[in-house]
């Protein structure tokens, strides 16, 4: 019964929305401007990263690091606590806490925190030297002893006002105290914008120590080891509780489901430590209510304990699972969905999740595994075409696989059982994939059948030809295979217009500790993709659209439309790729979508983008590359929504490599569509992230342009 209210609860835990998307974009940008020297461009991303997700510690680390450089230690105090109240085990955090205390004179405090950061880097210096120096001390000072810097800047109170009613935020001297940061023209003056910044960092603040102040005297005293049972507990055990546990865990897994999760936990919390001590469903419903308030690390905790108390629970290690996998311990998300596995052989989603984490971190073992596993359950999941290529392609170069893969079982299946469960999954049919693994199970007759078979319909595709000429070779048949190589060249010659050249990499700047962290991989659906960090990957350029004239004597709109519009940084990110894991031959098909694009053949290059993507399931460059192909069809197809959605699955693959251009092409993009306002974010996103001189002057001219269209958007809208 709370099993069923678990799962349904934790289902949604693993789901990162695109708010997360957006957080993990400000973190970079941040990180750019710190490295660029602009502590203040570096403050108001990680502002906005807090504003969007008051729990995320990086950005509340960030925060506190810049804060400290500028000499707010109230601010930087604040900052770090949070972090630590979010996440207890961020080292870098205790390590600049404690030496931030000692300078402001809380040594009692220093000393506790040193100990703490001691933990964490056994032996440190400075850490030592703290400790040994606020030994024994009772001097303290707590925050509310602090100075308070308040801004003097002149604002208008009805901005003021209207700003603060917006966020439900009532204490003015705290947004005074937050404005300081947040003059961005440094003009003594805050207008409803940088109020509006401030504001929202301080409704983050209220939000997340509201939070904080629920869960944290729970999570603290959760004992390591469950204690041995005593006699006279047992006897204890036996006396009637004063609250019916189950009921209590019944209505809390309600209050959940109902989008309540500060009730649940705080119907819950006041038995934890008592009567709920030892119940388990308490505590796995507990940390289902914390996962909700996006305070992960206190719900690892709290569902940990849950499974010392019960181990059997197979939604419990799901859930546990889904945290862990959130915030990137891909490792030992894999155990928990493994566990989850042990405990109910037929548990569907925990099955997909793991095959999903195992294919993240190249443990092939997990992922066979647990992918052969959602092929059993749910037949028709994509995992299971998946599976089937990869199974063929590890049958295929099994030899290159042993030699270079890490994480292998020691007792891999050879090539040919490895086809043949592919051929046990594909069933009966002629398809490539059946001639592939026909041939890596060395029955080249029924492979060279099948090959044949499709060329009879498809006697220019290059790939069938070269399919055959392996199978015939294979087969000893090599004059014949030596002309079906000759006729599959002369086939790619024809069709191909862009041949693969070695790419450079894109090189990747040393981040200082502790800027930024991955953001884990998720899919976001488009028709909840209303803000600019989507980070579109470069559109092809196409006559806009007349945008009609608005009267104005101050700019021709009309102008200043197609000006943003037309003005395009596009590079060329889809020519030229480079595959160092699939033969050349196997580029064709997405050359061949180029090539239909360039001819403006749109839905046929679809469908050549379509072919092309299985044989690159393991090489992320063609993946991208492909991805980008297709969003660029459904740009000139003028698909928007689809456009949008393949550039965001390419970002997805590779978000820490997204660069200034690409940044300023979606703000192209987001223009096309007239929604400037996502367009200007994407414009200001880009000035930080590696454009020369000449194109940061041409994004701020897009900014200025956006900028006007806006306002006129707004005026109409308002009449």
């Amino acid at each position: 019964m709370y099993d069923d209210g678990v799962s349904e609860i934790a289902g949604d835990v693993n789901d990162v929305d695109e708010i997360q998307i957006q957080v993990q974009s400000q973190l970079m940008i941040g990180e750019e401007c710190s490295k660029n020297d602009d502590p203040k461009g570096a403050l108001s991303a990680f502002n906005k990263a807090i504003s969007l997700d008051p729990s995320c510690d990086m950005a509340w680390f960030n925060r506190g690091v810049l804060l400290e450089a500028q000499q707010d230690a109230r601010g930087a105090r604040q900052a770090f606590q949070i972090c630590l109240d979010v996440n207890p085990n961020h080292a870098p955090a205790t390590a600049n806490l404690c030496i931030l205390l000692e300078r402001i004179g809380d040594e009692s405090a220093a000393y506790d925190m040193s100990t703490r950061a001691l933990n964490f880097y056994p032996g440190h210096p400075a850490i030592l030297e703290v400790r040994e120096r606020c030994s024994g001390s009772k001097e303290t000072k707590p925050m509310e002893q602090m100075t308070q810097v308040v801004s003097t800047d002149s604002f208008n109170q009805e901005d003021m006002e209207q700003a603060m009613d917006e966020a439900g935020v009532a204490d003015m001297n705290a947004v005074l105290e937050e404005a300081v940061h947040h003059d961005m023209d440094d003009n003594q003056n805050l207008d409803i914008h940088e109020l509006r910044s401030a504001v929202e960092v301080v409704a983050a603040t209220e939000d997340i120590q509201e939070k904080i102040e629920l869960v944290q005297p729970v999570t603290q005293s959760i004992p390591q080891e469950i204690p041995t049972m005593q006699a006279e507990d047992v006897v204890q055990e036996t006396k009637p509780t004063t609250v019916d546990l189950d009921l209590l865990v019944e209505e809390a897994t309600q209050m959940i489901r109902n989008g309540d999760p500060a009730s649940a936990l705080k119907s819950l919390k006041p038995y934890l430590k008592t009567e709920a001590a030892n119940h388990a469903p308490s505590w796995r419903i507990a940390g289902g209510a914390m996962a909700r308030l996006d305070l992960d690390e206190h719900a690892i905790s709290a569902l940990e304990h849950s499974l010392k108390l019960d181990p059997s629970s197979a939604k419990g290690w799901f859930n546990l699972g889904s945290i862990k996998q959130r915030v990137g311990y891909l490792d030992e998300a894999g155990t928990c969905y493994a566990n989850a596995l042990r405990e109910d052989a037929n548990y569907l989603k925990a099955a997909i999740k793991w095959s999903e984490t195992s294919r993240q971190i190249n443990d092939i073992e997990g992922y066979l595994t647990a992918a052969t596993l959602v092929a059993t359950l749910e037949p028709d999941n994509p995992i299971k075409m998946e599976l089937i290529i990869t199974l063929i392609e590890l049958a295929e170069g099994e030899s290159e696989v042993l030699e270079l893969a890490s994480g292998l079982p020691p007792t891999l299946p050879e090539g040919p059982e490895l086809a043949a469960n592919a051929l046990g999954l594909l069933g009966t049919g002629q398809t490539e994939l059946h001639a592939r693994a026909f041939s890596a199970m060395n029955n080249h007759v029924e492979s060279v059948t099948i090959w044949k078979s499709l060329i009879q319909t498809q006697k220019t595709n290059p790939i069938l030809w070269r399919g055959l000429s392996k199978s015939l070779s294979a087969a000893g048949d090599m004059e014949t295979s030596e002309r079906c190589r000759i006729k599959a060249d002369s086939l790619e010659q024809v069709g191909s217009v862009v041949q693969p050249q070695p790419t450079p990499e894109p090189t990747q700047q040393e981040i200082v500790e502790p800027i930024h962290q991955p953001a884990p991989a998720t899919t976001v659906n488009i028709e909840e993709q209303n803000s600019a960090n989507e980070l579109l990957l470069t559109p092809v350029e196409k006559v806009p659209a007349v945008v009609e004239p608005v009267s104005n004597p101050q700019v021709d709109l009309a102008k200043a439309a197609l000006d943003v519009q037309q003005n395009s940084l596009v590079s060329e990110q889809f020519k030229n790729p480079v595959s160092n894991s699939i033969a050349n031959q196997d580029i064709s098909w997405y050359n061949q979508g180029v090539a239909l694009i360039e001819a403006g053949k749109y839905s046929e290059a679809l469908s050549c983008f379509d072919r092309a993507l299985p044989s690159f399931a393991n090489d992320d460059e063609m993946v991208i590359r492909i991805l980008n192909g297709r969003g660029n069809a459904f740009y000139y197809l003028e698909n928007y929504p689809a456009c949008v959605e393949s550039y965001h699955q390419a970002m997805l693959i590779r978000p820490e490599d997204v660069r200034g251009k690409t940044l300023y092409n979606m703000g192209t993009a987001y223009a096309e569509m007239e929604r400037y306002q996502d367009s200007i974010k994407c414009f200001e996103q880009a000035i930080p992230r590696g454009l020369n001189k000449e194109e940061v002057k041409r994004t701020k001219d897009q900014i200025r342009r956006c900028n006007i269209l806006l306002k006129e958007q707004i005026k109409k809208q308002k009449n």
